[in-house]
């Protein structure tokens, strides 16, 4: 029996299995000598067409009936200097401020920093104690970290945090059990 050979069907092979898909020449498929028999000789489906400069801009110029042929790159060039108007400084018609409406502004506006909001250089009345609260580096998963403290610092094996000694001195400790009285 003449079937599919062994190569086909092999792990690694650069033949794909799938018929029904349409791949380029380059791409050989289990049935690739049916679909090169089946083209015309010196033709490519899968080719492009090349691009004729010509073609691409005078190809609609015979259907224009009505005598207005569009500009060439030259007229178009020199039209420009038409639009140097557009482009040129101009000058304001109408002043912002008048001997009439100069009652009605706000000179006496504060230029420097506000004394409040947003810009104002006011402390915040709580302390920063910032370091205290912040997350932890666990010595037991954070062995390899690059967030370590210090210089040259290797794995540490004491068991205590880097910011230990900031929460003592801010969370006070306390027995938890209450004193009984007599």
């Amino acid at each position: 029996m003449a079937g599919v050979p062994d190569y086909y069907e092999r792990k690694g092979s650069l033949n794909l299995r799938s018929d029904h898909m349409n791949y380029g020449r380059a791409t050989l498929n289990s049935n690739w000598h049916q679909s090169r028999e089946a083209e015309p000789k010196n033709y490519d489906i899968n080719r492009s067409d090349t691009r004729n400069l010509c073609n691409a801009s005078y190809n609609r110029i015979g259907d224009v009936t009505d005598g207005s042929l569009p500009k060439t790159t030259y007229q178009d060039h020199t039209e420009q200097i038409y639009l140097r108007d557009d482009f040129e400084e101009q000058e304001t018609k109408k002043a912002m401020v008048t001997m009439k409406t100069i009652a009605n502004t706000d000179l006496d506006r504060e230029t420097e920093t506000p004394q409040r909001g947003f810009g104002s250089e006011k402390l915040p009345d709580f302390p920063d104690q910032s370091a205290a609260y912040r997350k932890c580096l666990s010595q037991f998963t954070d062995t390899c970290d690059y967030r370590r403290p210090g210089r040259n610092t290797w794995q540490d094996e004491s068991g205590t945090y880097a910011n230990t000694h900031y929460k003592r001195q801010i969370i006070q400790s306390r027995n938890p059990i209450p004193e009984q009285k007599a």
